[in-house]
């Protein structure tokens, strides 16, 4: 074995399945990727862009040892989630784009060593029509927006399995090795596997054997389609994160019947469209790493088929544990890939110090929201905001440059101007890097983010031509006498206090402050501002015990956040007022605190040693006692502090916080930037 892969000996051991070698157990999961890897024909069928095939063709080579596409709707009928258009394998013109675009997709993951994994799906409940169709499912049925859902009869199940067995084999003439088939997560496979959702009386409900039938049918269908040298993978959803879901028994029972038909098994969880039961799907920081591998090794050993495990693995060791320990035999991870595509790369080269880490943060889902960039972007990947780097030919002249501010922008910009080659001295005013992101050492489930936090120092220190100086206030007069060619500004922004009476009182604390000072703290607390903050230091504060009072002027909590991290602003508003653990594998037993009193429509308006003053939208007057009131009310720019620095270089830029008060996203692309403006 090379001497490079030593650490992580069974993560990059190989494995041999239908007479494929597969070079790794690591996995690039299924994803997406965003709108600008598809193109919409005039025939109203998708199909992959050149971008695409690039795209996932980086997963290659980054050193995944199989890459999945997307899911892929196979029914011309019907949507997929609304999220895309139906793909096409069905129109006259497949042979002249669609196959070419998939044989270069192909080509090129094959050419970095990997196996290239087609996904299928069908929507289902959450399929929407593309004409005068109802929606499908295993019952007919009303959902609770109004829409109707026609049960499926044998015909119509046996038209269903012909698309997907007609899509699978256009993925294995477009030189796919993999076909995986989703029948997780509350699509129409799923559906039927589900007691919650399939309450049949015939022989396609009811036993668990009847509940599998159908997907069996479809499974095998596509076996007969593509033959027996063609790998069949099925994601499955061990675990629906819903009372009366299927249980651990019953999971096994339902795998064993796809025995000699089906290769690999993933097993996910969580079902799509109920935010808690998303938990599991896309495990949030509130939750633990590898949150849903016991699924894996509940069935694994126990099936003559390959099992794999996804959810929230983002680190090598964990991954190469949970093959050590017989949990599992694959690993797969999405996000670790977003947030570093070379991630198992620098693992297998004993480079594991250098891959940045994935904060669970969910942005990359929101591409939605994202039109400007026309694909998922990544908080701290500030590449995926380019989604093609714009082409790097080095510095024209090798410049000094000073970068004012150890924070993340600061250590961003650092690092991104030494990769280009200039030297750079990094000021630092305290005794140590991190700027606003050393709370995370006191915050449990912000521990990802401390994770990125301590990537960007270690970069920073290793980097030869970065000069750290702590405990240094880069002052006007200290930079004249250093002659820096340019200057970066990362000085971050100023605390905002707002003009109550009382705000400078000694029972106010900022809440930037409070984790290093958390003597100074009553066990009553008032909390003025209910951002994501705010909401975030109320599940610290109560899960330590102490009682909180959210003021806020919004109607709603998260306001900013709601529309770009609508599964953060969900799980925190339930942290708020639930008991904090992540140690949990069924949200819905988690019970609730009285600890937390949320009032909202709400302005405080008078700040005393005894308590707040708060007037509500109506004008009435409420005194909420408190020992200590927190002010969640963000930061602004330090304008007098910027202009302190003008003339003293060519190039004076302020970045991040100072420039434009923003998350780790705004911090990490302004950062990144400067590589490519000085």
């Amino acid at each position: 074995m090379n001497s490079k892969t030593k650490s992580y000996p069974h993560l990059f051991s190989p494995i041999t399945i239908r007479g494929q070698k597969i070079k790794n157990r690591i996995v690039s999961s299924p994803n997406s990727g965003g709108p600008n890897l598809y193109r919409a024909g005039a025939n109203g069928f998708s199909s992959f862009t050149e971008t695409a095939a690039h795209y996932f063709a980086s997963l290659a080579r980054g050193g995944a040892g199989i890459v999945h596409t997307g899911h892929l709707g196979v029914d011309p009928r019907y949507y997929l989630g609304g999220n895309r258009e139906r793909f096409d394998f069905f129109s006259d013109d497949i042979h002249e784009h669609q196959l070419t675009i998939m044989h270069m997709m192909t080509d090129l993951i094959h050419a970095y060593g990997a196996k290239a994994a087609i996904e299928l799906n069908h929507g289902g409940h959450y399929g929407p029509p593309a004409g005068d169709w109802k929606r499908l499912g295993p019952c007919t049925t009303t959902l609770e927006n109004g829409v109707e859902v026609q049960g499926m009869d044998e015909e119509e199940m046996n038209r269903v399995a012909d698309y997907f067995a007609n899509a699978a084999l256009i993925g294995k003439r477009g030189g796919f090795d993999i076909v995986n088939v989703h029948a997780g997560h509350n699509w129409l496979l799923s559906e039927f596997f589900s007691p919650v959702v399939n309450k049949r009386t015939d022989e396609y409900g009811g036993s668990v054997e009847n509940r599998a039938r159908f997907p069996l049918m479809v499974m095998k269908r596509i076996r007969e389609k593509v033959g027996d040298d063609m790998i069949l993978q099925m994601r499955f959803t061990a675990n629906e994160g819903l009372p009366g879901g299927i249980t651990q028994e019953q999971v096994l029972e339902t795998l064993k019947l796809f025995e000699g038909v089906v290769d690999i098994v993933q097993c996910s969880a969580g079902k799509i469209w109920n935010h808690m039961s998303e938990g599991y799907l896309f495990p949030m920081p509130y939750m633990e790493h590898g949150c849903n591998a016991y699924l894996a090794r509940a069935v694994h050993g126990k099936l003559n088929m390959i099992i794999e495990t996804v959810g929230g693995i983002n680190e090598p060791e964990m991954a190469d544990e949970f093959i050590k320990d017989g949990t599992c035999d694959l690993v797969a991870s999405a996000r670790s890939f977003v947030a570093d595509n070379m991630w198992a790369e620098k693992a297998r080269a004993g480079r594991a110090d250098e891959i940045r880490p994935c904060i669970r943060c969910l942005r990359c889902m929101r591409y939605s929201s994202e039109p400007q960039t026309g694909c998922s972007v990544c908080t701290v990947n500030p590449t995926r905001v380019l989604h093609t780097p714009l082409p790097d030919n080095g510095p024209f002249v090798k410049k000094k440059v000073a970068v004012i501010g150890g924070g993340p922008a600061g250590m961003q910009a650092a690092q991104s101007l030494a990769e280009k080659g200039h030297d750079v001295i990094l000021y630092e005013q305290s005794e140590k890097l991190g700027g606003r992101l050393s709370f995370t050492d006191h915050v449990e489930f912000k521990d990802d983010v401390g994770r990125y936090r301590d990537y960007l120092i270690h970069m920073v220190s290793k980097a030869p031509n970065i000069k750290v100086l702590l405990n240094t206030k880069a002052t006007p007069q200290l930079l004249s006498l250093e002659s820096p060619d340019a200057i970066v500004l990362a000085i971050g922004a100023e605390k905002f206090i707002p003009p109550i009476p009382g705000a400078d009182g000694p029972n106010v604390i900022h809440a930037g402050d409070i984790y290093e000072n958390l003597d100074r703290l009553g066990k009553r607390i008032v909390m003025v501002g209910g951002g994501l903050v705010g909401c975030e230091t109320t599940i610290y504060l109560q899960s330590h015990g102490y009682s909180v009072d959210v003021v806020e002027m919004e109607s709603t909590l998260m306001k900013d956040a709601q529309s770009e991290l609508p599964y953060e602003v969900f799980f925190t508003e339930f942290f708020m007022t639930h008991e904090y653990s992540r140690d949990h594998h069924d949200l819905y037993s988690i019970p609730e605190i009285d600890r937390v009193k949320i009032h909202l429509n709400s302005r405080c308006t008078k700040i005393t040693e005894e308590g707040v003053y708060v007037t509500d939208r109506d004008g009435k007057e409420t005194f909420l006692e408190c020992d200590t009131v927190i002010l969640a009310t963000g930061f602004r720019p330090g304008e007098a502090l910027k202009s302190a620095y003008d003339g003293l270089a060519y190039d004076v830029i302020p970045i991040g916080d100072c420039d434009h008060v923003g998350d780790i996203l705004n911090t990490s692309f302004s950062g990144y930037s400067m590589g490519m403006r000085i």
